[in-house]
C-alpha cells in the first residue's frame, strides 16, 4: 500500500531575513515588529480560535504541522504555543535561530520527513488561515488525480480554489465567500518519496510557472484570515468575491472547519488588552 506522509508548515512569527512585505534584513527593526505584544496577542489569538479547531478535528489525523517561531519568542506567547502542541500531537513546535527565510524553513521541513514514505505531500499555512475538517483525507484522496504527472525531477501541486475570507476591522469580523488560485492555502505540493525536498523553493503564487499544477473549484477547503497585521496587507482578497447566502456561512463554519461563528467574533474582537475566557488556549477538548 501506498505510504503518503502528509506534512505542513506554519510559522508563528518566525524571525528570521527577507521574503515578507512588512520586515526586511534587519533583525532588530524585525524582532520589534514581530514581538509587539499587541501584535504578538492579535496573532495567537488567531491561531487558537480560528488555525488550531479545525485542525484537531481532522477526518484524517495522520499529519504533522510544523509550528516555526523564533528560539526568542517571548512570553507568554511561547508558553501559549506549548499549551497549542501539548493538547494536539500533530503539532510540532520549531524554535529557530535568527536567520534567512527559505533555508531555515527547509530545514524544519526536513528533519520530520519520513524517508520511507512513496509521497511525501506538503503544505503551508498562515497562523491566521485554516483548513476544512477533511483536507487531511483529501490529499490523499487526491493524489490519484496528480499521480500521472509526477516526476522525480519536480512536485505536482494541487489547489483548492474554494474558501472563505474572515474579515476583521475595529470591532466587527465579516465572512465572504471567495474563489482564489496559488494564496498558499489548501495548496498541497506532491513529492515523490526516497528524498528530502521542499515546497519553500517554490513561491506559492508563481508555482505555476515552475511545475504541473492542478485546480480543484471543489467544496470549501480553506479561510484567510483578513485583519490589520497581515503580512500581504490582503491586496488581493475580494477580488473574486462569490455569492452566498449569509445564512449559510456562519453553517459552513461549523460543518466544514468546526468552528462557532459566536465563538470566533467574541475571541477575535475582545479587546487585546483583555485575557480570553477560561484558564487556556482557547482550544476545544479532543
Amino acid at each position: 500500500m501506498m505510504r503518503i506522509q502528509v506534512l505542513g508548515l506554519c510559522r508563528f512569527s518566525l524571525l528570521v531575513q527577507g521574503d515578507f512585505q512588512t520586515t526586511g534584513e534587519d533583525l532588530d527593526d524585525n524582532r520589534a515588529i514581530l514581538y509587539d505584544p499587541a501584535r504578538l496577542e492579535r496573532r495567537m489569538r488567531w491561531f487558537e480560535t480560528l488555525c488550531v479547531p479545525p485542525l484537531m478535528a481532522q477526518t484524517d489525523p495522520d499529519f504533522t504541522l510544523i509550528v516555526a517561531t523564533g528560539e526568542d519568542l517571548p512570553e507568554p506567547w511561547a508558553g501559549r504555543l506549548q499549551a497549542v502542541a501539548e493538547a494536539v500531537p500533530q503539532i510540532r513546535i520549531e524554535c529557530l535561530p535568527p536567520g534567512r527565510h527559505a533555508p531555515l524553513c527547509r530545514e524544519a521541513l526536513a528533519r520530520h520527513v519520513d524517508p520511507t514514505a512513496d509521497v511525501v505531500a506538503q503544505f503551508r499555512m498562515d497562523d491566521d488561515d485554516a483548513v476544512a475538517i477533511d483536507y487531511v483525507a483529501h490529499i490523499r484522496a487526491d493524489h490519484r488525480l496528480a499521480a500521472r504527472m509526477t516526476h522525480k525531477h519536480h512536485p505536482v501541486v494541487m489547489n483548492y480554489t474554494s474558501g472563505i475570507v474572515a474579515r476583521l476591522e475595529g470591532d466587527d469580523l465579516t465572512l465572504h465567500a471567495e474563489m482564489a488560485q496559488n494564496w498558499g492555502l489548501a495548496q498541497t505540493f506532491y513529492f515523490p518519496g526516497g528524498e528530502v525536498r521542499s515546497l519553500m523553493n517554490y513561491r506559492h503564487d508563481k508555482v505555476w510557472a515552475k511545475v504541473p499544477t492542478l485546480t480543484l473549484p471543489g467544496p470549501v477547503m480553506w479561510i484567510r484570515g483578513h485583519h490589520d497585521v497581515n503580512d500581504s496587507r490582503g491586496h488581493l482578497i475580494g477580488k473574486n468575491r462569490v455569492a452566498a447566502d449569509p445564512d449559510e456561512l456562519p453553517r459552513l463554519l461549523e460543518r466544514r472547519f468546526n468552528l462557532d461563528l459566536a465563538d470566533l467574533r467574541a475571541a477575535l474582537t475582545l479587546p487585546l488588552d483583555r485575557p480570553l475566557p477560561g484558564d487556556g488556549p482557547a482550544i476545544p477538548p479532543a
